[in-house]
C-alpha cells in the first residue's frame, strides 16, 4: 500500500528522530516500544514500506505470542498520533495513520468511521470502498456493533455534501447497518434531531427533513421526531405537501398529548388545503382540529408542550366565517398559552415591569420609540404592504426599529430594509427571550407586531410583553393575547360588534387599515391569443393560493360563468400545481354542466411585476370566501379591474370590502351567496358598467387614501401618540 503524506509534515517533539531510535534499539533491543515508535518516524518521513518493516520485525523476532499485549500498545501510539495530526489539520496523514491502524485492529468500527470521515475532507474518490467495508466489518460481528455517536452523525453529516442531489444512498447504508446498536439510544435521536433543526434553520429543507426521518427509524413513536420531518417539507412546498399528508396522518394516530393531536391535525388540515385533495378528508381534519383547539383551550391545562401550539388555530378562518365563536377559541387557547410563557419566563416578565414602572424619559428628551417585530421584513406580502408605513414614518418624532426573526439571503426586499434602518434593523438568529429582552434593552415604548398568529416566535414574544404598549397589525388577524392592547383596524374591515368577541381594544383608523402608495407592472406574458380565447370573450380571474379554495366558493363562480355567454374562467393558484387545481375543481365544474374548454388553467407568474401585468387580461375578478384575498385584492384594483367579493364577519372576509369602500366603488360588494352570483352575472354582462368601475378605480389613484402612503403613516404616528397618551393617563 502506497499513501501520499502531506508535504512537510514536523514530527512533534515528543517524538526523536529516526536515527535516535534505531541507536535506543541497539542499547536495549528488548524494548519494543522503540520499534513502534521507529515505524511512526519512518512514516511520518514518507518511508512506509520500511515502517511497515520495523513493525512485523519486531513480531517476526520476538514472537507472535505477545501480540495480544503488543498490537493495542501498538495501535494506541498510531491511534494518539493520527488525532495530533487532525489537530494539526494534517489530514493526509491522519488519514495515512489510520489506514495503518485498520491493518492491526480491522474491525475497529471507531476507527473506520474516522477514516471515513477523513476521506470525505480529503475529497477521497473511493470512498465507497471504506463504506462497503464498514458493511462486511459490522456483518460480520456476533454482538451488537459499538460506535461513537457523535462520529456518526458527524460523517452522516457530511455524506449529504459529496452529492447533494442523491446522496441517501450512502446514508442509507451506513445508517441501517448502526440500527441495531443505536436502537435504545436517546443520545443519538437527540444530536439527530439537533441537525434536523440546524438545517432548518439554514433553509437546506431536503437534508432537516431526512435527519428527522433518521431520527424517526429509530423512535417510530416520537412527535419530535415527525414534527422535524414535516415543518421542512412544508417549506419545500409543493411536491411535498402529499408527503406531508402521509406524516400528518403518522403523527395524528401517534398522539397522545391533547397539543400534539393540535399539532397534527394542524399539519393535516394545511397539508390538505393546500394539495386541494379530498374536501371530505379537509372537512374531516378541520372538524377534529377544531375540536382539538377547543379541548386545549378550555381544559386549562399546564404542559410545557404548550408552547408549541402558541400560534395554532390560524386555519380557522379559512373554512368557516364564524368569528363569535372561533375568536373565542382563539382568546381562549391564546390565555393558556400565554400563563405558561410568562410562568417560565417570570424572571424576564418582572424585569421588563420594573422599566414599565421607571419614569421615561418626556417626548421632548427623546421620540417615541417604535419597534416592529416579523418573519416577513423580505419578499412577502407582509414586507411589501408594511414597507411605505415603515419608510414614511417621521425619523425626527419617532425612533423606529425593526426586528426581524427570519433571513433570507439575498432578498431584494430584505435588502430594502437594511438599506433604509440600517443599525436599527435587528436581525440575529436569537431565542424568543433574548429578543424580547433585546426589545426591552432598546427601551421600546410602543411594539408593533405584523405577524399575528402566523409566528411562533412573534407570539411568544408578545406573551412576554416586553414593550408597554403592544399592537397588532397585518398578519391574518388579532392574537388573542391580552398583554396585546390594541388590534389596528378600520371602520370597515370588522362590523361594529367585533369588539365583543375580540380580546385586545379594536383601534379603528379613521380611513383605511393598509394603505400603500401602488405597484410596479410588468410585460404579460399572456394573451387572449395564447389562450385561444376570443377578443370578444369575458375573461373571470381567480388568482388564489389552495388554502382559499372551497367547492362551496367555486360552485357559485361556476353558476356565474354558466349564465354569462361567451366568458371564460382563468384560475390559478400560487401554492398547488396546476394538476391538483384542475382534479379539484372540474367535477365541480361538471356538476354545474360547465364546459371544461371554457376553464383556463394558468401557472404561477415568476414576479409579482409579471403576475399584475397577466392580470390586466381580466375583465372581473372574482374574490374568495370565507378568506377574501388582501393584496390581491389591492393588485386587483391598482390595475383597474372590477371585483365581486363576498363580505363576511370575520377580519379575513371583509378586507377586500374595506379596499373597494376605500377606492368609492361599492358595485360588487356581496352581502350573500345570491348577490355574489347576481354582482358576478351583472359585471360580466354589462360592458358599461365594467368601464365605469374602469374609470373610477384609475381615478382613485390619485385620490383613495387606499394609494396614499405618506398620508397612512400621519395616521399611524397620530394613533400611536394616542396610545401613548392613554397609557400616560392611565399610569
Amino acid at each position: 500500500m502506497t499513501i501520499q503524506l502531506d508535504n512537510q509534515i514536523s514530527v512533534p517533539q515528543t517524538l526523536l528522530n529516526i536515527q535516535e531510535y534505531e541507536q535506543n534499539i541497539i542499547k536495549n533491543p528488548k524494548e519494543i516500544t522503540n520499534y513502534w515508535y521507529l515505524g511512526l518516524a519512518l512514516l511520518l518521513e514518507g518511508k512506509e514500506e520500511e515502517a511497515q518493516i520495523t513493525w512485523m520485525s519486531a513480531f517476526l523476532e520476538f514472537g507472535e505470542k505477545e501480540s495480544e499485549t503488543w498490537v493495542p500498545q501498538l495501535t494506541e501510539i498510531l491511534l494518539n498520533e493520527a488525532q495530533q495530526q487532525e489537530a494539526n489539520s494534517n489530514y493526509q496523514t491522519a488519514w495515512a495513520i489510520r489506514q495503518h491502524i485498520r491493518e492491526f485492529t480491522p474491525h475497529d468500527i471507531t476507527n473506520i468511521l474516522k477514516t471515513i470521515e477523513l476521506e470525505i475532507d480529503l475529497n477521497h474518490l473511493d470512498i465507497e470502498t471504506n463504506i462497503n467495508y464498514l458493511i462486511e466489518v459490522i456483518s460480520q460481528l456476533t454482538e451488537t456493533p459499538v460506535c461513537d455517536e457523535n462520529l456518526l452523525v458527524l460523517v452522516i453529516d457530511k455524506l449529504f455534501h459529496i452529492n447533494p442531489v442523491n446522496p441517501l444512498p450512502f446514508i442509507n447504508q451506513i445508517f441501517e447497518i448502526f440500527i441495531p446498536c443505536l436502537s435504545t439510544s436517546q443520545t443519538i435521536i437527540k444530536l439527530l434531531l439537533r441537525k434536523a433543526e440546524f438545517y432548518y434553520d439554514s433553509s437546506e429543507y431536503y437534508i432537516s427533513s431526512y435527519f428527522g426521518k433518521l431520527a424517526f427509524r429509530l423512535d417510530s413513536h416520537s412527535s419530535d421526531c415527525i414534527r422535524r420531518i414535516i415543518t421542512p417539507l412544508q417549506q419545500i412546498g409543493v411536491s411535498c405537501f402529499q408527503e406531508c399528508i402521509d406524516w400528518s396522518e403518522k403523527y395524528l394516530k401517534i398522539s397522545q398529548e391533547s397539543t400534539d393531536k393540535v399539532i397534527a391535525s394542524h399539519y393535516l388540515l394545511e397539508a390538505s388545503l393546500a394539495v386541494c385533495g379530498s374536501w371530505e378528508k379537509t372537512i374531516y381534519a378541520y372538524e377534529i382540529h377544531k375540536q382539538y383547539l377547543c379541548n386545549v383551550a378550555t381544559s386549562k391545562i399546564q404542559t410545557e408542550s404548550l408552547i408549541q401550539i402558541l400560534p395554532a388555530g390560524n386555519f380557522l378562518l379559512y373554512l368557516e366565517d364564524n368569528p363569535k365563536e372561533n375568536r373565542l377559541i382563539r382568546n381562549g387557547l391564546a390565555d393558556v398559552c400565554q400563563q405558561l410563557v410568562r410562568k417560565r419566563f417570570s424572571e424576564n416578565v418582572n424585569i421588563y415591569q420594573q422599566r414599565f414602572n421607571l419614569p421615561r424619559p418626556t417626548l421632548s428628551e427623546r421620540p417615541l420609540r417604535i419597534g416592529y417585530l416579523s418573519e416577513c421584513f423580505l419578499s412577502h406580502s407582509v414586507g411589501f404592504l408594511a414597507w411605505w408605513l415603515l419608510k414614511y414614518h417621521n425619523r425626527q418624532e419617532f425612533d423606529i426599529y425593526l426586528y426581524s426573526l427570519r433571513e433570507n439571503k439575498y432578498d431584494p426586499k430584505q435588502e430594502d430594509y437594511k438599506r433604509e434602518f440600517g443599525d436599527r434593523f435587528h436581525q440575529e438568529s436569537l431565542s424568543m427571550v433574548t429578543i424580547a429582552d433585546k426589545i426591552n434593552e432598546d427601551e421600546i415604548d410602543i411594539l408593533v407586531d405584523l405577524d399575528s398568529i402566523t409566528s411562533y416566535s412573534s407570539c411568544a414574544i408578545l406573551a412576554l410583553k416586553p414593550a408597554p404598549i403592544q399592537v397588532s397589525w397585518l398578519g391574518f388577524d388579532a392574537t388573542g393575547f391580552s398583554t396585546v392592547d390594541y388590534f389596528i383596524a378600520d371602520n370597515y374591515v370588522l362590523p361594529e360588534s367585533a369588539q365583543d368577541y375580540y380580546s385586545e381594544k379594536i383601534w379603528r383608523l379613521p380611513e383605511n387599515y393598509i394603505s400603500i402608495d401602488g405597484f410596479t407592472v410588468g410585460i404579460p406574458t399572456i394573451s387572449r391569443e395564447s389562450l385561444d380565447i376570443p377578443e370578444d370573450g369575458i375573461i373571470y380571474f381567480s388568482s388564489q393560493t389552495g388554502f382559499k379554495r372551497n367547492p362551496d366558493n367555486i360552485r357559485l363562480q361556476m353558476q356565474i360563468i354558466k349564465q354569462v355567454p361567451n366568458s371564460y374562467f382563468l384560475l390559478k393558484s400560487f401554492r398547488s400545481n396546476n394538476k391538483d387545481l384542475e382534479n379539484f375543481i372540474n367535477p365541480i365544474a361538471e356538476a354545474e354542466r360547465i364546459d371544461l374548454s371554457r376553464l383556463r388553467y394558468i401557472p404561477n407568474a415568476p414576479t409579482g411585476e409579471e403576475h399584475r401585468a397577466n392580470l390586466a387580461i381580466a375583465d372581473v375578478v372574482l374574490d374568495t370566501y370565507p378568506y377574501n384575498g388582501a393584496t390581491t385584492t389591492l393588485e386587483t384594483l391598482w390595475m383597474g379591474i372590477p371585483i365581486v367579493t363576498r363580505v363576511g364577519e370575520q377580519f379575513a372576509a371583509r378586507n377586500s370590502y374595506t379596499m373597494m369602500m376605500n377606492v368609492g366603488v361599492t358595485e360588487g360588494l356581496a352581502w350573500t351567496d345570491e348577490e355574489y352570483v347576481e354582482w358576478g352575472v351583472k359585471l360580466g354582462k354589462d360592458e358599461k358598467l365594467r368601464q365605469e368601475i374602469v374609470w373610477k378605480l384609475k381615478k382613485s389613484r390619485q385620490t383613495s387614501p387606499l394609494w396614499n402612503g405618506k398620508k397612512f403613516a400621519r395616521e399611524m404616528e397620530n394613533a400611536y401618540q394616542q396610545m401613548w397618551q392613554k397609557y400616560i393617563d392611565s399610569k
